[in-house]
């Protein structure tokens, strides 16, 4: 009797281990099952990255990487602008968001007991010192001693200065900005040369850059500011959501996607002689060939100022232009396009915008049959303008041979380069060509019409001459 009472015992602890086992491991599976709520909340500074003004290619490099995260979530996007990194950060901690994008900005997560956790790294950028080209640029960084410095509210950047004035045991002085934008105080600090220096984070300087013609980068300082997000850990689904989102964007070729969209075409080192001589020719130049081009753009369904881009990029806005090859005009036409167009004069502008507007729309409509989409399938009509559909064709196929997606801008920038060594090009239809020509083609229209649809937006001169194209896209 007592054996079968011992094993009664033993047989009731096993049920009562498996329910508690069955109990727990419930639990735990509904907690991962809980969806994630219906709307997802963002906090966000507002910087060119997240909230775009003066960008035509989408709603912001940020922005796309979060709408992204929606989209594959199934939820709705709640995005809010908030004048700092530190209200921002404060309105997750206080659950009033469940994501923060902390472009460049890196809190201290031993400060708070909220439930917080790192996303992961997606891009470094430093503090980058800025001088202004009416003032002695940096030569060494004794210099700051006794100097004034603009420097954005940011926590990533203030730490930097107060770390330079250690090591220099002198006394600059900081000259902290109201917000973590850098866009409107750069543009006042743009016009004038008291303030010699401004700390910025480069990151966010790269897409304002352009803009800010009187301000260039003398040196950079301080560690690595971080690009990544923070979560709150309380949010059920949130976790896995995010790592499943992030490691298949980093893996599929998506984050070096909207990286080419948004800042691939912009230059290193900014060329500001260009900048000058852009913006002169469009204040005395443009206006005379306005109505040609809105009348052609609206006929062909092309932007007026990509359009504008294009003829800027060919010729300078100038009508008698011609190159050593033998194109002529504002479009740079060879003799056998203008023929194939019905041109009577490649040196008559409205004849030459009209023919160059009609033979950029037929070669957009010839890729139709490419499988390439939005913003790339007008990158690789651009480069099927100077060096030929052809070659763009050709193009695509090695992208195919070199197990590159055949669709988008970013790898045809990698495969066109390859089409001048005879190892790629023997291989193709149209044979040799000037790849590298093709790569710094497309990108100088991209910039030219980036800077031209910033300039219609921003205060000066050139908007006055700008609107006018933009009001019609």
């Amino acid at each position: 009797m007592g054996i079968l009472i011992l094993f009664s015992q033993h047989i009731f602890n096993i049920v009562v281990y498996l329910a508690l086992f069955s109990f727990f491991y419930y639990i735990y599976s509904v907690k991962y099952e809980i969806p994630l709520p219906n709307t997802i909340r963002v906090a966000a500074v507002n910087i060119e990255r997240v909230f775009p003004k003066l960008s035509p290619w989408g709603p912001g490099f940020e922005r796309e990487l979060v709408d992204g995260f929606a989209e594959y979530a199934g939820a709705e996007l709640a995005i809010k602008a908030y004048p700092t990194h530190d209200k921002a950060f404060e309105a997750l901690i206080k659950g009033k968001a469940d994501i923060l994008l902390a472009t460049g900005y890196n809190p201290d997560l031993s400060t708070t007991s909220t439930p917080l956790r790192k996303g992961p790294v997606y891009e470094k950028s430093q503090a980058a010192m800025l001088h202004h080209i009416l003032r002695f640029e940096l030569r060494t960084p004794f210099e700051l001693c006794d100097q004034e410095v603009f420097v954005p509210a940011h926590s990533g950047l203030i730490k930097t200065f107060k770390d330079l004035k250690e090591q220099l045991e002198c006394s600059p002085t900081m000259i902290r900005g109201n917000s973590s934008t850098h866009l409107g105080p750069l543009l006042k600090l743009n016009e004038n040369k008291d303030v010699r220096f401004h700390l910025v984070e480069s990151g966010a300087f790269k897409p304002i850059r352009p803009f800010l013609h009187k301000l260039r980068i003398t040196d950079y300082f301080g560690d690595d500011l971080e690009y990544r997000w923070y979560l709150r850990s309380d949010v059920y689904g949130l976790r896995q959501a995010s790592d499943d989102y992030w490691n298949m964007v980093t893996t599929n070729g998506t984050l070096e996607d909207l990286q080419e969209k948004y800042f691939g075409f912009i230059p290193e080192e900014t060329d500001f002689y260009d900048l000058y001589s852009l913006r002169k020719d469009i204040r005395e130049k443009l206006p005379r060939y306005h109505k040609y081009i809105l009348k052609a753009a609206k006929k062909y369904g092309i932007n007026p100022l990509l359009l504008t881009a294009v003829m800027y990029q060919e010729s300078r806005f100038d009508p008698l232009a011609r190159s050593k090859t033998g194109v002529r005009g504002l479009m740079q036409l060879t003799n056998d396009t203008a023929q194939l167009l019905g041109l009577t004069s490649r040196l008559d502008p409205q004849q030459a915008i009209n023919g160059g507007a009609r033979y950029l729309k037929f070669l957009w409509d010839k890729l139709e049959s490419q499988d390439v989409e939005g913003w790339d399938r007008w990158l690789f009509t651009l480069a099927a303008y100077n060096q030929g559909l052809g070659h763009v064709y050709d193009a695509i196929e090695i992208a195919k041979y070199t197990s590159k997606h055949p669709g988008t801008w970013r790898s045809l920038k990698q495969v066109f380069p390859l089409l001048t060594r005879p190892k790629y090009h023997s291989k193709t239809k149209h044979g040799y060509t000037r790849g590298y020509e093709a790569v710094d083609y497309v990108d100088s229209v991209r910039y030219y019409y980036y800077i031209m649809n910033g300039l219609a937006v921003l205060p000066g001169l050139e908007a006055n001459y700008l609107i006018p194209l933009t009001s019609a896209r």
